[in-house]
C-alpha cells in the first residue's frame, strides 16, 4: 500500500493521515462547540428570532461570491507548492482583496440602503459580515495551500470557542436576541482576522519584487478561479434551495423548524469537512494513477462512515424531544435530510476536488447548473402538489442523488470508472437509506430503532462491502503504524 499511495507518487500518506488526524481533532472540538450552541441558541431564542438568525446564516453562506473567484484562483495556483514559492505574492493578494471587497461591498450597501426591501437590517448585517468572511477565507486558503493545517485547526477551534464566549456574555447580560447573536458572530470573525494579520504581518508587509499591477494580478486570478467560484456557488445554491423555498413559501416559524433540522444534520458533516479541506492540496501533487486509487478508497470510506453515523440519530432524537420539545416536529425532517449526506459528502469531497484538480471547473459548473435547474423545478413541484416540509426534505434527497449521478458519469474517464460501479454504489447507498428510514418508521422506541438499524448496517456492509471494508481497515492499520502518536501509545 505504501507503494500504491506513497510519497513517491506525490501523495504522502503519512503526512496526509497526520493532517487529517490533526484537523479531525479540531473538528471534534467544533462538533462539541456546535452542540453547545445548539443547546443555548434555540433554547433561549424564540422560534421567530431563531428563524431570523437562520436567515442571516443562510444569506451569509452566499457572500463568497463577492470575491469574484479571486480567492479560488489563488488556492488553485498555490495548492501543492512550498510556502516560499508564493510568499512574494501574499502582500499583493492581500491588498487586492481589501480593495475589491471595499468597492464591491460598499456599492451593495448603498444599494440596499436606498431600496425598500424585506429584512433590510439582516441584509446590511450580511454585507458587513461579507468583508470579514472573505478576509478570513483569504488567510485560511493561504494556510491550506501551504498545508499548515495545525494553524487552520487552531483558528477553527479559537473561532468556535470565542463565539460561545460571546454568546454566553450576551445571554448573561439579559439582551439575548437574534441581532445580538449576529453581532457575536461578527465580533468573533473580526477578532480572528486581526489575530491573523498580527501573526502574518511579516508576510503581509513583505517587500515584493513583483512588478505586476494590482488590477492585472487580480484579473489573472479571477480568470483562474471564476469557474471554481461559479461551480461552488451553484453547488451552494443547490444545497440551500430547500431552505430558500421554505423561506419563500412558508411562515418564519416553519422555516425555523426546518433549518433546525438542517443545523443538526450539519453536525454530522463536520468530520467530512476535515477530509475535504486536507484532501485537495495532497491530491494536486499526486499522479493520475494515485488519484484514481485515492478516489476508490475514499468513496468506500465516506459511504461506510456516513451510514455508521446514521445510527446516532436514534439516541440523539430522544435528547431533542426532552430538551427542545418545540422542535420535535423537526425530527422526521432530520431523518430524511441525513440521507442527503450520503450523496452530498461525495459531491463536496470527491467530485468537487477531482474536477478542480483536473482543471475541469467548467464541466463541474455546467453539471451543477443543470442539477440546480432540476432541483428548483422539483422543489416548486413539491410545494405545489404537497405543500409540506416533509415533501421538500424528500425532494432534497432526490435532487442530490440526481446530481451525484451526473458527476459520476462525467468523471468516468478520469477515475477509471464504469457504469457497473456507479449502479453498484447507488444500490448500496440506497440500501443504507432504506434500512435507516425503515428502522425509524417501524421502531416504537429509539433502542429498538438503534438495534434494528445496527443489525441491518452490519449485514449490508458485510455482504456488499466486505472487500472495501478489509481494505479500509488495512489503510487504518497502516496509518496507525506510520503515525508517531499512535506508535508511541502502542509502545506504552
Amino acid at each position: 500500500m505504501k507503494q500504491q499511495i506513497g510519497e513517491s507518487n506525490g501523495f504522502n500518506l503519512q503526512a496526509f493521515s497526520s493532517d487529517v488526524l490533526i484537523y479531525s481533532f479540531g473538528q471534534a472540538l467544533l462538533l462539541i462547540f456546535g452542540f453547545i450552541q445548539s443547546l443555548i441558541i434555540p433554547k433561549y431564542l424564540s422560534t421567530t428570532d431563531y428563524g431570523y438568525w437562520q436567515l442571516f446564516l443562510l444569506y451569509t453562506t452566499y457572500v463568497g461570491i463577492l470575491h469574484l473567484g479571486f480567492l479560488d484562483g489563488i488556492l488553485v495556483r498555490w495548492a501543492g507548492k512550498d510556502f516560499e514559492a508564493f510568499r512574494e505574492e501574499i502582500p499583493t493578494t492581500f491588498r487586492f482583496i481589501l480593495l475589491e471587497q471595499g468597492v464591491t461591498v460598499g456599492i451593495l450597501i448603498m444599494i440596499v440602503g436606498l431600496v425598500d426591501i424585506s429584512y433590510k437590517e439582516i441584509a446590511l448585517a450580511v454585507l458587513v459580515n461579507a468583508i470579514i468572511v472573505n478576509l478570513l477565507t483569504f488567510f485560511l486558503f493561504t494556510a491550506q495551500a501551504a498545508k499548515r493545517f495545525k494553524l487552520v485547526t487552531a483558528v477553527n477551534i479559537g473561532r468556535g470557542l470565542l463565539f460561545i464566549i460571546f454568546v454566553l456574555l450576551i445571554l448573561f447580560s439579559g439582551y439575548f436576541s437574534y441581532f445580538s447573536v449576529i453581532l457575536a458572530t461578527m465580533a468573533t470573525g473580526i477578532t480572528i482576522v486581526f489575530l491573523f494579520i498580527f501573526n502574518s504581518r511579516d508576510c503581509l508587509f513583505y517587500h515584493t519584487t513583483d512588478r505586476k499591477s494590482l488590477l492585472q494580478y487580480g484579473k489573472e486570478n479571477i480568470g483562474i478561479g471564476i469557474f471554481v467560484l461559479l461551480g461552488n456557488f451553484t453547488a451552494l445554491i443547490f444545497a440551500t434551495i430547500d431552505r430558500l423555498t421554505i423561506g419563500s413559501f412558508f411562515p418564519i416559524t416553519q422555516f425555523a423548524v426546518y433549518t433546525f433540522a438542517m443545523t443538526m444534520c450539519g453536525l454530522a458533516t463536520i468530520f467530512l469537512q476535515a477530509v475535504s479541506q486536507v484532501f485537495f492540496p495532497y491530491l494536486s501533487g499526486s499522479s493520475a494513477k494515485t488519484r484514481t486509487k485515492a478516489y476508490d478508497l475514499l468513496k468506500s470510506a465516506l459511504v461506510i462512515f456516513w451510514a455508521g453515523v446514521l445510527a446516532a440519530y436514534f439516541p440523539f432524537s430522544v435528547g431533542i424531544k426532552y430538551y427542545l420539545p418545540q422542535y420535535s416536529d423537526s425530527l422526521p425532517l432530520m431523518a430524511i435530510l441525513l440521507c442527503t449526506i450520503g450523496f452530498s459528502g461525495q459531491i463536496n469531497i470527491l467530485h468537487a476536488n477531482f474536477f478542480k484538480v483536473y482543471r475541469k471547473q467548467r464541466t463541474y459548473f455546467v453539471l451543477a447548473a443543470a442539477s440546480l435547474i432540476g432541483a428548483v423545478a422539483l422543489n416548486l413541484l413539491s410545494v405545489y402538489l404537497f405543500g409540506t416540509l416533509t415533501a421538500v426534505a424528500a425532494t432534497a434527497v432526490v435532487s442530490f442523488s440526481l446530481w451525484y449521478l451526473l458527476n459520476e458519469v462525467a468523471l468516468l474517464h478520469l477515475v477509471a470508472g464504469s457504469a457497473r460501479k456507479i449502479v453498484r454504489w447507488v444500490l448500496v447507498t440506497g440500501a443504507y437509506i432504506g434500512a435507516f428510514l425503515g428502522a425509524n418508521t417501524v421502531a416504537e422506541t429509539w433502542v429498538i430503532g438503534f438495534g434494528i438499524y445496527g443489525m441491518l448496517f452490519i449485514g449490508i456492509t458485510t455482504i456488499c462491502l466486505q472487500q472495501e471494508t478489509e481494505q479500509f481497515w488495512s489503510i487504518i492499520h497502516e496509518v496507525i503504524m506510520l503515525n508517531p502518536i499512535f506508535c508511541t501509545c502502542m509502545q506504552k
